[in-house]
Formats: structure tokens, C-alpha cells, sequence
């Protein structure tokens, strides 16, 4: 059951009885699916009016289609889920969307809706996609408002909180460090340009929050040191993405820092820095 409550910040599916082994024809059948489904789902959103953005590991497949091949070679995990950013004020009109579509929203997300958490959940009876939809903002260890970014690109969120909501995690894991460096292979920093990150946004948030900063240098130390994991990363990619994350790791140390980020420093990891998350047990 979801432990509901204020400030609940909410993971995953977690199986109560995960199954012992999957088919890998139907793990590779929804992997060749999803990018297609979510496709799907946006255009029948913007047909709607509704900005519904797809975010995650499928984005960056989408966004980073000359290195999309090596996520595949490094061993990313294939694809068994859409996450999708939308705005809460089109929360009614995104539920008959999914629900017209036959997906079933789950329960007790719907119920902590009273809790002020605003998402939505779904999972298709048949194709067995599970579909996250984030409102206004990402709350996971980190918080990340996107309201009025959704216009920014089509049909991905735009690059540079693709790259924070990776920054942001806690516990990062392999996959999510594989998603890193390909969207850093393919992307260079800049602004007012939907193929670039824009480093100056990123280095103003960081300036402010003491804790996302923590994290997303921790963070961006482990995607270079995951680097050495991947031989098969051709010589002059991983130098590229070596670069990009210095070039960012500098911005953002000797960027001038708020008084709120310095006292926040003193107490160091002392206090802990981020939110906890917990799973949603079906």
C-alpha cells in the first residue's frame, strides 16, 4: 500500500511478489513498443490542447538519436515504463485521456492526491506500460518546478531539466549514469536552443540549494569515474563527455554562492540534504 502523508515523495512499482523470471521476447516486445505508445499519447494530447512531455530514459532516447545505440551497448536496461511531465490545471482532462485509452489509474496515488501530491499513475491492462505523469514539478530527492517549460520543446522535456531530473537522484543508479553520459555525448551547453543544456540555468539552481548541488556534484563524479566501465565507448565520445562534466563541475563550484547555500554548508551531510522516497507496493 502507499504510505501517504505530507510531503510524500513517491518511487516506483515495487512487485510485493516480483515475478521469478520475464520473457525476454516480451520484455523486448514493450522496449520496441513504448517509444512508439509515447509518441502516441503526446500527439493525442496536443490534439487536446494538453501539454503532456515525455521525460526519463525514453526522452533520451528520443533526444540523443545519433548515440541512442549506445545505451543499448552499454546495457541499459530495456525500456518498461513512459514518464511523462504535465501541468496540474489539465490534471481532469489528462485522466480521460489515459482512462479513454483503457489505462487503469491506480488507487491509491489517486488518494494522495488529498495529501497535495500531484501525480498520476497508470498501468494498460494489456500491454502491462506503466505510465507516471508528473504535475508542475518533480518531487524526488529533489524538487524540480517546470511550470511554463513544457513549451520549450516537443515531444521531450527540454534538455536542460532532462538532465537535472538525472542530477537529482539520490541513489543513482547504473542505468541512470548510462542515460547521463549519452545525453552528454550528444549535447554540448549553451542557451536558447533546444539542442543545447543551457549551464547557466543549472548553475543558478545550484547556486541556491546547498543540497542539489551536493548531489548533482556527487553525481556528475560518478558518471565520470562510470566512464572507465565502458570500453566500449568509443575513445573520442568519452573524452567529449569527460570535458562536458568538468566544464559543468567548474561553472557550478566557482559560481558565487547564496548566504542561504553557505550557512546551509556548514552543517554539511551532517543533516541529511535530500528526500526520502518510497515505493508504491502493488
Amino acid at each position: 500500500m502507499l504510505r501517504s502523508g505530507p510531503g510524500l515523495r513517491v518511487g516506483r512499482w515495487r512487485s510485493a511478489q516480483p515475478p521469478t523470471e520475464v520473457d525476454p521476447n516480451y520484455e523486448e516486445a514493450l522496449h520496441r513498443l513504448i517509444q512508439d505508445e509515447a509518441m502516441r499519447l503526446i500527439a493525442a494530447a496536443s490534439r487536446l490542447s494538453l501539454r503532456l512531455r515525455v521525460t526519463g530514459s525514453v526522452a533520451i532516447r528520443m533526444h540523443s538519436s545519433e548515440h541512442a545505440p549506445l545505451l543499448d551497448a552499454m546495457g541499459r536496461r530495456r525500456l518498461r515504463d513512459i514518464d511523462f511531465w504535465g501541468y496540474a490545471k489539465e490534471q481532469k482532462q489528462l485522466e480521460r485521456l489515459f482512462l479513454a485509452d483503457e489505462y487503469v489509474a491506480d488507487p491509491d496515488m489517486k488518494r494522495a492526491h488529498e495529501w497535495g501530491v500531484k501525480r498520476l499513475i497508470f498501468e494498460h491492462p494489456r500491454t502491462r506500460i506503466k505510465i507516471d505523469v508528473y504535475m508542475d514539478e518533480l518531487m524526488m530527492a529533489h524538487t524540480i518546478g517546470f511550470q511554463g517549460r513544457l513549451d520549450l520543446d516537443y515531444p521531450t522535456s527540454d534538455l536542460t531539466y532532462l538532465m537535472l531530473s538525472k542530477l537529482q537522484i539520490h541513489e543513482i543508479t547504473e542505468g541512470d549514469l548510462i542515460d547521463i553520459i549519452v545525453l552528454f555525448s550528444e549535447h554540448d551547453f549553451g542557451s536558447a536552443d533546444r539542442e543545447r543544456i543551457d549551464s547557466a540555468n543549472v548553475v543558478e539552481i545550484m547556486r541556491r540549494d546547498w543540497g542539489f548541488c551536493h548531489t548533482t556534484l556527487e553525481n556528475l563524479t560518478k558518471c565520470e569515474a562510470a566512464l572507465e566501465r565502458y570500453p566500449i565507448l568509443p575513445t573520442h565520445v568519452a573524452q567529449r563527455v569527460r570535458i562536458r562534466i568538468e566544464a559543468l563541475r567548474d561553472q557550478i563550484v566557482s559560481a558565487p554562492k547564496t548566504v542561504r547555500w553557505k550557512m546551509r554548508s556548514r552543517v554539511g551531510t551532517r543533516a541529511r540534504w535530500y528526500e526520502e522516497i518510497v515505493d508504491v507496493d502493488r
